[in-house]
């Protein structure tokens, strides 16, 4: 099969959609079918970059073009109405996976509602949800159920497979959040207040690992005027070998999302062995099993997460029940066997075409 992978952005830039594109076009390539994406050489939207180097090669070829930025518009919109277009004039089967923001307080994700459904998911062959709180999101924007196939997001469990399961290496205890600092949509201004309402034992410290996107300063102040600086420590973008030296080192994850449509970090922090305190939003109730895995929280709620977080600093025991549980779990989201899911979509489009 001959399959084009089109996105707005793709590594090195980081984020969940880039790393579905990256694993998905790679097992594809192995599985022996025909693989090209097609991207931009956008780095990171806030504040706007492009990437200033040679990002490297890939086991497939990745065509990139020149971005440029006119306006906020939704993410992806100018790439899926471009997949749209191309599959009228050349008769190809368009296959999207939108993952689309439901809950982002936002202009652009108000454009993207009133505009990509009519102009490219309506017109798809399938579209691919990757839980079913976006799946119904999207049958309430108009897309035909009929045609919708929830295929959750995966990842590489092998990766992980050599880690310990994470142990204490000094008298803290050691938290770990992964992600855009981006107070807009993650949540970490909640979780700097929730960290000022703990108590000062057991010695909790939190450990936040990703790129900025305008809110480290913030936090810091926050944080300093809260009196819980030394609690926080903003690491910044690592290399993947370093973000799985941070892993093995936790001792529990915690996401406080404001939304968050699927959220792959939760499957990394599952695959090391880390149980979870994360925000009850978007399809992370449907990754994370309250009480087993992890713990799940209101969002914006200082007290509620202070509280999660609570329990699990208190109880080593559960600490580590919940990361043998966590580890089990994320199995079944091993993307040998997430990719011949969605192969299984493009298949059945194909079919359909030809009938």
């Amino acid at each position: 099969m001959r399959v084009m992978q089109l996105t707005q952005r793709f590594p090195p830039a980081i984020g969940g959609v880039e790393e579905h594109v990256y694993h998905l076009a790679l097992g594809l390539s192995q599985g022996g079918h025909q693989v090209e994406v097609l991207t931009t050489d956008l780095l990171r939207s806030t504040p706007f970059a492009r990437m200033r180097s040679n990002p490297g090669s890939f086991p497939f070829p990745v065509t990139r073009a020149r971005v440029w930025k006119l306006f906020e518009a939704p993410h992806g919109l100018g790439i899926t109405f471009a997949a749209s277009l191309g599959s009228a004039l050349d008769g190809c089967t368009l296959v999207i996976t939108p993952h689309s923001d439901a809950g982002r307080p936002s202009w652009s994700k108000s454009l993207f509602d009133r505009v990509v459904p009519p102009l490219t998911l309506k017109k798809a062959s399938r579209v691919i949800a990757v839980s079913r709180h976006e799946a119904s999101q999207l049958v309430a924007l108009g897309v035909d159920g009929e045609r919708v196939r929830v295929i959750p997001n995966g990842v590489d469990v092998r990766e992980f497979a050599r880690s310990p399961l994470a142990q204490a290496h000094d008298t803290a205890i050691v938290g770990l959040f992964v992600g855009r600092i981006d107070p807009d949509q993650k949540g970490l201004d909640t979780l700097v207040r929730a960290v000022a309402l703990l108590p000062a034992s057991p010695r909790l410290q939190i450990r936040l690992v990703g790129e900025d996107w305008g809110g480290t300063d913030r936090l810091r102040f926050l944080a300093q005027r809260l009196g819980v600086a030394d609690r926080l420590t903003f690491v910044g973008k690592l290399s993947r070998p370093d973000l799985l030296r941070e892993y093995a080192r936790a001792q529990f994850f915690v996401l406080p999302s404001i939304f968050e449509p699927f959220g792959i970090v939760l499957l990394e922090a599952m695959a090391a062995g880390l149980p979870v305190v994360a925000s009850r939003v978007g399809g992370i109730p449907e990754i994370v099993q309250e009480g087993r895995t992890g713990l799940l929280v209101d969002p914006g709620n200082p007290g509620a997460l202070a509280e999660a977080l609570r329990l699990l600093l208190r109880d080593e025991v559960r600490r580590k029940s919940m990361g043998r549980d966590a580890r089990e779990r994320v199995t079944r989201y091993d993307w040998d066997l997430i990719v011949p899911r969605i192969l299984s979509v493009y298949t059945e489009a194909l079919e359909g075409r030809g009938a």
